[in-house]
């Protein structure tokens, strides 16, 4: 995915570089740098129509990366 065709690149490119990334110690800290960038975003949305669809993105997100962190890793 290009940044210019991200809908919520704020918090989608630390998101994408930790899914990207294939050394465990690398993707670790990337995965904690996506994780707070997807929990600090959510925390700003209110909880309107008009946002729902970057709460699902988030929510989406979220679950990547709790899957990312049980999977093994090429060191």
């Amino acid at each position: 995915m290009l940044d210019e065709h991200m809908k919520y690149p704020k918090w989608q490119k630390p998101c994408r570089a930790a899914l990207l990334e294939v050394k465990r110690a690398e993707r670790s800290a990337k995965v904690v740098v996506a994780e707070a960038s997807v929990s600090q975003r959510s925390r700003e949305l209110t909880t309107t129509a008009r946002d729902m669809d970057e709460h699902l993105a988030l929510r989406d997100a979220a679950f990547r990366l709790h899957l990312l962190k049980s999977q093994p890793a090429k060191s």
